[in-house]
């Protein structure tokens, strides 16, 4: 017959080492959610690169076209100044109307300047409240996506393993008394 510390032991034991399996388990089971998680947001992440990088390009490209704008506009500027500064010298005129003409032509031309740097400022706002709101979603993407309902405690997998192994021994250590109590009924029957 086994002694009755070694049944207690025995079954601290066990009930100890199903308990740290089973914490094992959870831990496992909890990280591979975890990394799950961790592979969706940096998806996410790369998304929202993906469309900063492609919002970015069309801010580039946005400058680019009003600057040809910007150019054209110069030098058609200058080409209609050279038109009217040469036909006032071959006329010979002179006086307040070819002032007004000079003006008029620079007039028009800053008049398309404005117009080109307003659709720009509109065009960048745009992009750029996209950019703000782009960012924004992903970071609530991520934050929803969460991780730490995952987390694994390992001060509470501790105590249940020790009071796992406590709770066997206990059991043992009924088993043993019971155990005590049949030998002591039947060795008084038999004598």
């Amino acid at each position: 017959m086994c002694e009755p510390v070694s049944i207690s032991i025995a079954m601290a034991g066990l009930a100890a080492s199903s308990a740290a399996m089973s914490a094992s388990e959870s831990a496992k089971a909890k990280g591979q959610m975890t990394d799950n998680e961790r592979k969706q947001q940096n998806e996410v992440v790369k998304q929202a690169n993906f469309s900063e990088n492609d919002q970015k390009l069309a801010t580039v490209d946005k400058q680019d076209e009003s600057r040809r704008q910007l150019t054209e506009v110069n030098l058609q500027a200058m080409r209609n100044q050279g038109t009217i500064n040469t036909a006032i010298g071959e006329s010979g005129l002179s006086g307040n109307t070819m002032d007004r003409i000079r003006n008029s032509v620079g007039n028009d031309s800053s008049a398309q300047k404005m117009n080109i740097t307003d659709n720009y400022r509109r065009d960048y706002q745009a992009i750029f409240a996209n950019r703000v709101g782009s960012s924004e979603n992903a970071k609530a993407a991520v934050r929803g996506l969460g991780g730490n309902k995952y987390k694994v405690n390992n001060i509470a997998n501790a105590l249940n393993i020790v009071s796992a192994g406590v709770s066997g021994y206990e059991q043992g250590e009924s088993i043993t008394a019971k155990n005590k109590a049949k030998n002591t009924n039947s060795a008084g029957v038999n004598t």
